[in-house]
């Protein structure tokens, strides 16, 4: 990271150079009044004492900054003082035991370090302002006594503190410190006006004289009345000496708190049942589902514990979700599906008796592109990788997971075949192979070089599939397609394109990995063949 003295708009700034960094975003826009510039490529703050020091606090790794002005000195030893207060990067713990939690203070953030566990991370994801720290490999969240307060509820003796709490009219003391010459008045939710300002006799001497003001040691501010009498003291003595008056109200935080409230009183899946999922080698996508649409339901019963919960009260909460939340049919039925697991799979209930209704599944057909569509969607894409991918998915009508999931042997250029492996249900199949894709690869393996996936990120590994989804909406975007289509609009439109030009359906549901033939013949509602030579009775009447 690079800083450096500039010159924005006829005012002094500091310019912040790094990397792209998503962590050190968040930290930056955390400083009052900082800035993208398009015309430096780079982010920039305030040229300040406080706009520095909350700088050198966020980035402690920034060890000697230099900026070429002869006040920068003044910048350095405002830094400096709060450097002792701030714990090195390289001072990191030891490595935690499992379901261990170390929390580090680490200025106005908190450090907390612990081995990968899907509960807790979960969990830590409905905390406000955490964000995961690459750099240091651990999870930043706010110095705040309420979020320490909701780890203890959550952790409990899992929660070990690395260093000594800093105390809370330490903090207070931080957040007010003020320039001399600056009044800051903050309108309490009391009533009361709260008071910063910097240590002057003569000021303090004036403040003593007023009614009922009296000075609050623990969150180091005067308090006085809101009057109307007070506010034209205060303006008549502080406005005439130069004095800056900066005017605010305090906001309350209701939903916050009901938030915090419900954080602590969450329950977690029973360990039986994510056991049972990874015994029965459900995917990691399906148990991820399931954990999270059972966490829910135990949670409407918080009172209860699950073993205790009974039919009627099953049909209640299937009931709570169609009405009130209003949840989709698919929802639903991932809702059925992981009670019933639980019931069913985890205590070996009978299967009749915990037979819930299910919802009438929408008959709804895909959405498919014609040739001409797809052939635009793919002039548009300049780069070799991208039109790769998508002419990959298209002409072999993959999933988005099976194309990530794909390796350079996969790629059977003699049988003019792909191996498709572990696909959905975890079945294996092949499907086809285009003369026009591997004259393609054969390009882009020249060009990329991939060692074991067949398209592999910037960093090796497999290729994001958020990364497939923006590749095919942008280009759709340039290609000025109206419908409402996703990259799993190109394997509904092989299939319907090959129904088109003559293939039988046997086979087209052995390329799509169908293990039902009704699910390949919703294409035979969407296909235009043989409907060019049918006319609407419309137009065989004759009218003006």
């Amino acid at each position: 990271m690079k800083i450096q003295k500039i010159n924005h708009r006829k005012q002094q700034r500091i310019k912040v150079e790094f990397p792209f960094d998503s962590n050190k975003i968040n930290l930056l826009r955390q400083i009052d009044d900082a800035k993208w510039s398009a015309t430096h490529q780079a982010w920039h703050i305030p040229y300040s004492k406080e706009a520095y020091f909350k700088l050198i606090e966020f980035f402690p790794d920034l060890k000697t900054p230099t900026l070429p002005s002869t006040d920068n000195d003044n910048l350095k030893n405002a830094a400096s003082k709060s450097s002792s207060e701030i714990i090195p990067a390289s001072n990191k713990p030891e490595k935690p035991k499992a379901n261990e939690i170390q929390l580090r203070y680490y200025g106005k953030r908190m450090l907390l370090f612990m081995l990968p566990n899907e509960g807790y991370i979960r969990f830590l994801q409905t905390v406000k302002g955490i964000f995961f720290d690459k750099e240091r490999k651990c999870w930043s969240l706010p110095n705040d006594p309420d979020i320490v307060e909701t780890l203890r509820n959550r952790f409990k003796e899992n929660l070990i503190f690395q260093n000594a709490p800093q105390a809370p009219t330490q903090i207070a003391k931080q957040h007010v410190q003020t320039e001399k010459g600056v009044l800051r008045i903050v309108k309490a939710l009391d009533g009361n006006l709260h008071l910063y300002l910097a240590y002057q006799k003569e000021q303090i001497a004036f403040l003593k004289t007023l009614p009922l003001c009296e000075w609050n040691k623990d969150k180091a501010h005067w308090n006085c009345p809101d009057t109307e009498t007070h506010r034209n003291a205060i303006k008549q003595y502080f406005v005439p000496i130069g004095f800056r008056i900066e005017f605010s109200k305090a906001k309350a935080k209701p939903k916050e708190k009901q938030a915090k409230e419900f954080v602590a009183k969450f329950e977690k899946a029973p360990p039986e049942y994510t056991e049972k999922l990874t015994i029965k080698r459900y995917s990691p996508n399906t148990a991820r589902t399931y954990i999270a649409a059972f966490e829910a339901f135990i949670n409407y019963y918080e009172h209860l514990p699950p073993i205790e919960i009974t039919e009627e009260q099953i049909k209640d909460y299937l009931l709570y979700l169609i009405e009130k939340k209003q949840v989709s049919e698919s929802y639903q039925n991932v809702a059925i599906n992981a009670i019933k697991f639980y019931f069913e799979q985890v205590l070996g209930g009978q299967r009749k008796f915990y037979q819930i209704d299910r919802p009438f599944k929408p008959q709804k057909l895909p959405s498919v592109l014609s040739t001409e569509e797809v052939q635009r969607v793919i002039g548009t894409i300049e780069n070799l990788k991208h039109k790769c991918i998508i002419l990959t998915i298209y002409s072999a009508g993959l999933r988005i997971s099976e194309l990530v999931n794909l390796k350079i042997a996969d790629i059977d250029s003699k049988r003019m075949l792909i191996h498709v492996k572990g696909a959905k249900g975890k079945k294996d199949r092949y499907t086809l192979l285009s003369e026009k894709l591997l004259i393609c690869l054969r390009q882009y393996f020249k060009e990329y070089k991939p060692r074991d996936y067949l398209f592999e990120g910037q960093m090796g590994g497999q290729y994001a599939t958020r990364s497939v989804n923006e590749i095919f909406l942008n280009a759709s975007r340039k290609a000025k397609i109206l419908k409402k289509a996703s990259v799993h609009t190109l394997r509904h439109s092989f299939a319907t394109h090959l129904l088109e030009n003559g293939a039988n359906l046997r086979y087209i549901q052995t390329l799509l990995g169908h293990g039902n033939s009704k699910t390949t013949e919703i294409y035979t509602h969407v296909t235009s063949k043989g409907m060019e030579n049918l006319k609407s009775p419309l137009d065989r009447l004759s009218f003006d």
